[in-house]
């Protein structure tokens, strides 16, 4: 028979006797022995609690009722991205031509302007030449027939004062003719009665007759005078539109010099705005042309064409600004704005993220990814943005004054959206739609209403007045099983008092 193991006294008294002990009391020792067994039987029970008694199942779980609030839910799309130059253009001839002198290398600045470099077409030149001498020479034309508008119109004048010359003369000999016809009729008269001598009336009628000649001749002046005004105003239509056509002729002549200017000027390659040269592909004396730039590039030379059969003569990169893409999901695309707040990283630049708000929008999407192209313009003072530099960009997305609920009041089922509303101390499970999320609160627009007839079922906006039920215990409930309503405020994950703004500024600083 085993021995009682040492007896030592409790915390309230009673005696305690070791497991090690206790294991040498048998059934039979303890039989014999009643006191050893009520020493056993106080040893085990200690210091041991009193048991307490478990709720019972049939009591309704106790849940808190919150009711969609108006709030402005905001969250942040992030994406790797790359660094582009705010413009980049390819530089490539107007002109079959030779490569007289190249000026810029890789690497150079350059200034809106510069010359990049120099082209050889000498036939244009000559032909330039040529035109322009055509113009001196049209020119000159149009000087000539306006000096010969003024000589016509000198002819015109003096044509018209000899008309009025003629017509005088012929009231003269008119009013002369009238006298010798009264005195020739009175004359004879008076030798009828033989006053005076016949040879008096001869001579009369001599003069008579002499005025009558002049006076048709003085008619014939004026006919001819006539005409000599008309030919001279003919003279002067004539000189008026020898100068138009002479100005024609010299328009022509000097739309083509100009022309002919313009293809000269192509001669020269310029650079388009302040940048950097990213690409040279010109050597003295190479021969390109407009469709390939230059035809002797190699076939792994920089920034050729997608068809490889185009090689630009220089590349140059305009680095004040840079930009940076977000392509923005479809879903997220309406909530994105000019001047949404953004934020870029850019790891070989500065490990640190630079604040920056969307510069522009694409405004449509992209059929194959389903995106909107965000941009986001940075300065870049120094040039230390270098194009093609790995970035990480973020945009904030926010819609302000929308229903929501927190997202631990909602339950999924098979891709659908639920809430258990309280309604009459029962649980109601009651279908939901939803918008935008910042991951604690959700958006929620309409809810379904079932009624007795499928005709009348249907979705109506969600307002503040529905009562939604959240707790530990809603993923226990069943349609219509009642629910017991705890007073204190239901508990909001991350705290009630973070807004979206201080949720999304937060991501963003991540």
């Amino acid at each position: 028979m085993g021995r009682p193991g040492p007896v030592r006294p409790t915390c309230n008294g009673r005696l305690a006797v070791s497991a090690a002990s206790r294991t040498d009391i048998d059934i039979d020792s303890a039989r014999c022995r009643p006191g050893l067994w009520l020493l056993a039987a106080l040893a085990v029970s200690g210091c041991a609690k009193p048991e307490q008694t478990a709720p019972s199942v049939s009591e309704p779980p106790a849940l808190h009722v919150v009711h969609p609030q108006l709030r402005k839910i905001g969250r942040v799309v992030g994406q790797p991205s790359f660094v582009q130059s705010y413009e980049r253009t390819s530089i490539y001839p107007k002109v079959n031509a030779f490569i007289e002198k190249w000026n810029v290398d890789i690497g150079d600045k350059v200034q809106k302007g510069d010359v990049l470099a120099d082209l050889f077409v000498p036939e244009l030149r000559e032909l330039l030449g040529t035109k322009k001498a055509t113009v001196q020479f049209d020119s000159d034309r149009v000087r000539f027939a306006q000096e010969q508008v003024e000589v016509a119109a000198a002819e015109v004048e003096a044509a018209r004062a000899r008309l009025e010359e003629a017509r005088a003369i012929l009231g003269k000999y008119e009013a002369e003719v009238v006298r010798w016809d009264v005195q020739v009729k009175r004359i004879e008269r008076e030798v009828e009665r033989q006053v005076i001598a016949p040879q008096i009336l001869l001579e009369s009628q001599n003069e008579w007759k002499a005025d009558i000649a002049a006076r048709d001749a003085a008619k014939a002046a004026i006919v001819r005078a006539e005409a000599e005004l008309l030919a001279a105003k003919a003279k002067l239509e004539r000189a008026k539109i020898d100068v138009d056509v002479a100005r024609s002729e010299l328009a022509v002549a000097d739309s083509e010099a100009r022309r002919l200017e313009a293809w000269v000027g192509y001669l020269k390659l310029f650079a388009p705005y302040d940048g950097i040269v990213v690409a040279r592909n010109a050597n003295t004396w190479d021969f390109v042309l407009p469709a390939s730039g230059d035809p002797s590039a190699m076939v792994r030379a920089p920034y050729l064409s997608p068809s490889g059969q185009a090689a630009p003569v220089y590349v140059i990169d305009r680095t004040d600004i840079v930009r940076i893409f977000v392509d923005i999901p479809e879903r997220d695309a309406d909530n994105v704005h000019i001047g949404s707040p953004a934020r870029v990283k850019i790891w070989a630049y500065r490990d640190e993220w630079i604040s920056a708000t969307v510069t522009r929008l694409s405004w449509a999407l992209n059929t194959q990814s389903r995106t909107m192209r965000a941009e986001i313009d940075l300065p870049n003072f120094g040039s230390k943005i270098l194009p093609g530099m790995y970035a990480y960009g973020k945009v904030v997305v926010e819609r302000p004054n929308v229903w929501a609920l927190p997202k631990s009041a909602l339950t999924y089922t098979g891709g659908k959206s639920f809430i258990w509303q309280y309604e009459d101390g029962h649980a109601v499970r009651t279908e939901i739609q939803t918008g935008l999320t910042d991951g604690q609160w959700v958006e929620v627009t309409n809810r379904h209403v079932k009624a007795t007839s499928p005709e009348e079922e249907g979705w109506v906006p969600i307002d503040s007045s529905e009562q939604v039920l959240m707790g530990s215990k809603v993923s226990t409930l069943t349609e219509g099983s009642p629910v017991r309503l705890v007073d204190s405020p239901a508990p909001v994950e991350g705290g009630a008092a973070e807004t979206a703004s201080d949720m999304t500024g937060a991501e963003l600083r991540r």
